[in-house]
């Protein structure tokens, strides 16, 4: 049985994830709206990458004991960006603002003696890290492939073999 503490800590960090994922939505409809569906993918499998941690929380919880719950408001992510580039650098500080959660969240469980959920947590804080480095090497290919209008075309492109897991990142 979940304590109320570590119920109350999921349930936010169910939160992080939901909002994560719609921020990804948002992204995918910024880069489609610009022509790039191939960097539209990679955010829509992004989405469902945070859902997925998403709705693991949320059956950790129900399953036990716990009341997993969703909140009523999730706030706004941003929908517009100037460049591809500066969508990636938001894309990594999204991903780094959950990493510091997840590891707070795993440090808090750890300190505090809810051993069974510390253990849950180790494959999201692993993943967390990959999806860092991950990032960190999309924002190399776009620094170094360029994002000025004319580069887009082949920019776009590339994202078709990252999606497909055919690339570093």
């Amino acid at each position: 049985m979940l304590s109320n503490a570590v119920q109350d800590k999921l349930n936010a960090q169910i939160a992080k994830e939901a909002f994560a994922s719609n921020a990804y939505l948002a992204m995918a409809t910024w880069a489609e709206n610009l022509g790039l569906p191939n960097i539209g993918e990679y955010f829509y499998l992004a989405s469902d990458d945070e859902r997925t941690h998403m709705l693991q929380l949320y059956k950790y919880v129900n399953a036990n004991g716990g009341k997993a719950v969703m909140p009523d408001q999730l706030g706004e992510p941003q929908r517009e960006f100037g460049t591809v580039l500066e969508a990636f650098k938001k894309v990594f500080d999204l991903e780094h603002t959950v990493t510091l959660a997840i590891n707070e969240l795993a440090t808090w469980c750890l300190q505090n003696g809810e051993h069974a959920t510390y253990l849950f947590l180790q494959p999201f804080v692993l993943e967390q890290q990959d999806s860092e480095r991950k990032v960190s090497e999309v924002i190399t290919i776009v620094e170094r492939m360029g994002y000025e209008e004319r580069n887009l075309y082949y920019l776009d492109k590339t994202f078709k073999k990252i999606n497909q897991g055919g690339e570093s990142a």
